[in-house]
């Protein structure tokens, strides 16, 4: 990550956090169980996605294609809900909103410069997909690598300073799953509100796998699809971790 991006990415989540600041200042004090959900969908039952090579998909119309599948997920949220910090300018439920929103825009827009493709916002992760090209599979490790190595440098390196200089918020912590399979590319609910998805093993096995505490793993799978050079400095080591055969990535 170059210090041209770090300062994007300061920029972006302090913008972010300016922005979630003003909204619960609104209604931070009227917050209810209810929830609403939002989904686009065009009359013509095509519906635009962000998964990486396809624009859109029509209802009808499955296809298939190979992906590497990326869960970051945020460490502890229910105790950070559950927990009131003395002292402190977010406790609770506004302090997992403050870190969320630092959290989430910074991670996609990594993510997406790495050509990644975020789908869903886990309330405190994410969904993200790179495609695997065919004639250069590789490819897709080095950038989803890259996007994994940077998401966890931003919140060491910008997010936790500024949570903490903003909020005296103690540093959060992420784990990031990756896993690679074929997925299958289609639309699901009914015609009022159709959303894409990609459904296949690479995305049960990502998010088993992203309960590491500031940890980075993948599965068997994309272990046997990944680079063997990389400079000899990355290592692998084999764990059962939720069920899954994985493989935490260090040097």
């Amino acid at each position: 990550m170059t210090d041209e991006v770090k300062e994007e990415i300061s920029i972006l989540v302090n913008a972010s956090l300016d922005d979630a600041e003003n909204v619960w200042n609104q209604v931070g004090e009227k917050v209810t169980a209810k929830m609403s959900n939002f989904s686009e969908a065009s009359e013509a039952l095509s519906v635009p996605t962000q998964l990486p090579g396809y624009d859109w998909l029509e209802e009808g119309k499955p296809l298939v294609d190979e992906f590497i599948a990326f869960v970051l997920d945020m460490r502890c949220a229910s105790r950070h809900l559950n927990e009131a910090i003395a002292n402190t300018g977010a406790s609770q439920l506004q302090r997992i909103y403050y870190e969320t929103t630092a959290l989430l825009p910074a991670t996609t827009r990594l993510i997406r410069n790495e050509e990644g493709g975020v789908t869903e916002y886990l309330g405190d992760g994410l969904l993200a997909f790179f495609k695997v090209d065919k004639d250069k599979p590789k490819s897709a490790c080095y950038r989803a690598h890259g996007a994994a190595t940077d998401c966890m440098n931003a919140v060491r390196e910008i997010i936790n300073p500024i949570l903490a200089k903003r909020y005296k918020l103690p540093p959060i912590a992420i784990g990031i799953g990756m896993a690679h399979s074929k997925a299958i590319l289609t639309l699901i609910g009914d015609r009022d509100l159709l959303k894409p998805i990609a459904f296949g093993k690479c995305v049960f096995y990502a998010t088993k796998l992203s309960r590491g505490v500031n940890e980075i793993w993948i599965d068997y799978s994309l272990k046997v699809m990944w680079p063997k050079s990389d400079n000899g400095k990355l290592r692998f080591r084999h764990e059962t971790l939720h069920g899954v055969d994985g493989y935490l990535m260090y040097r």
